[in-house]
């Protein structure tokens, strides 16, 4: 029987092919006086005090990577290196991620001071500047309609010069071809005079409007929707350099865990590729004992129970150790269930890969398993009735349960292997009644 069948096997009960006692006939019933109560029993079987097997394995276990990819500038680690949670082990170029450091937090600090600006509001020199270019832009406007009275004066007179011109020349001949274009042509530059002082006057009327519009919009401050959208901008920019220095805290990979370095597979000048293994890190302070563990032993298995560990390399030696996880669920395409043992490895005697044997103690090494039917309840103690040279014996015993038909019961001195108990005892049997198995 291997190992692993062997932990705690619950004692097995036999039914007890028990021997029919030899017949108490007439005679001896008169000899004796007394009659012997029939009994059913059965036979306790061998207590196991085998154990698991299983390996130790790293309590802590990393694969160390880079979150970002660039190349190696230097490696301080080798394998068997003793690292300290938050030392440096390797460390990638940073002048590129420096620089974007460096754009990003001007792009913020320029947003929050626009920000700070417009939240403030207008100050007296903007107010003072702004009236100025209003009072700039009345004087041209006040230029421009000075111009364009000007202009208007010599459209009418030569639009009345034109005319006269035009009615002497149809109704005489006093008026030459050569007068008639001169005149047209003095009309049509006074006409378009008029036009563009217009147009210049227009010009000024809508720059004046917008100084005095942008003044009034100063005075009143900014609305809700352009500091929110500064806001937006800022929180922005905050982003992009918070991005931007957690790229360049990425490029300095540091242990995560005391340890040490088993596994390494970088060197400076290399390129890191993010999420690749670079490390391996183990913390052998504490180790753990895996286990697969049978159906049929597993509910003997509890989380926080006590065992003893020894190794097949480390004679004469012990480890005490502590169940830290049960699982629920069975391995696959199997019917043994994932155990594993925390032990203190402060002393480096476990290695990884190495093989375990795991023992229970002693108080739960030897359960054996009784029927329900055997156990009798009294003054709110329970007992068993032994028999032992046909005569029953009543033994208090300690129970748990295990399910509807069968409990687990603590042997003490007065339980031992091969033990005959009796089952479906009747209420007439008491210490020391005169009984017969059937």
């Amino acid at each position: 029987m291997n190992k692993l069948s062997k932990l705690i096997v619950p004692a097995v009960l036999m039914l007890a092919a028990v021997a029919i006692l030899p017949g108490c006939g007439a005679k001896e019933a008169a000899e004796s006086g007394t009659s012997a109560v029939p009994v059913q029993v059965i036979k306790l079987g061998q207590f196991s005090a085998a154990g698991l097997s299983g390996k130790v394995i790293p309590d802590q276990s990393i694969n160390i990577v880079s979150k970002v990819s660039g190349k190696v500038a230097e490696v301080n680690v080798q394998e068997g290196s003793k690292v300290k949670k938050g030392d440096v082990l390797f460390q990638l170029e940073t002048n590129e991620l420096t620089q974007q450091v460096k754009q990003a937090e001007s792009s913020s600090i320029a947003a929050q001071a626009k920000l700070a600006d417009t939240q403030a509001g207008a100050r007296t020199q903007e107010i003072e500047g702004l009236q100025s270019s209003i009072n700039a832009a009345r004087g041209a406007y006040e230029q421009t309609t000075a111009g364009l009275e000007q202009a208007k004066a010599a459209l009418d007179l030569s639009t009345s010069t034109y005319n006269r011109i035009r009615n002497a020349f149809d109704s005489s001949s006093s008026v030459s071809q050569a007068d008639l274009d001169k005149g047209t042509l003095d009309y049509e530059k006074a006409k378009a005079s008029y036009e563009q002082a217009k147009g210049a006057q227009k010009t000024a009327q809508a720059q004046l409007q917008g100084a005095e519009a942008k003044l009034q919009l100063t005075k009143i401050g900014p609305t809700d929707n352009t500091l929110k959208a500064l806001q937006a901008d800022v929180d922005r920019l905050n982003a992009s350099l918070e991005l931007a220095n957690s790229g360049l805290s990425n490029a300095t990979i540091t242990a995560p865990i005391d340890g040490i370095i088993v596994k390494k597979s970088i060197s400076p000048g290399e390129l890191a590729q993010a999420g690749v293994q670079m490390l391996s890190l183990v913390n052998m302070d504490q180790v753990q004992v895996e286990l697969s563990v049978a159906d049929s032993q597993i509910s003997q298995v509890k989380e926080g129970m006590t065992v003893d560990v020894t190794i097949q390399n480390i004679p004469d030696k012990s480890f005490h150790g502590v169940i830290a996880f049960v699982s629920p669920v069975a391995n696959t395409n199997s019917n043994s269930f994932p155990v594993k043992v925390k032990v203190d490895n402060k002393e480096g005697l476990l290695f990884a890969g190495m093989v375990a044997e795991v023992k229970l103690d002693a108080a739960q090494q030897s359960r054996v398993e009784v029927p329900k039917s055997a156990v009798v309840k009294k003054d709110q103690k329970e007992y068993l009735f032994t028999m032992d040279t046909n005569m029953a014996h009543l033994v208090e015993v300690k129970t748990e349960e295990k399910n509807q038909d069968w409990l687990y019961v603590q042997p003490n001195d007065k339980i031992k292997a091969n033990q005959q108990i009796i089952v479906n005892p009747t209420a007439n049997l008491t210490e020391g009644t005169k009984v017969k198995a059937e």
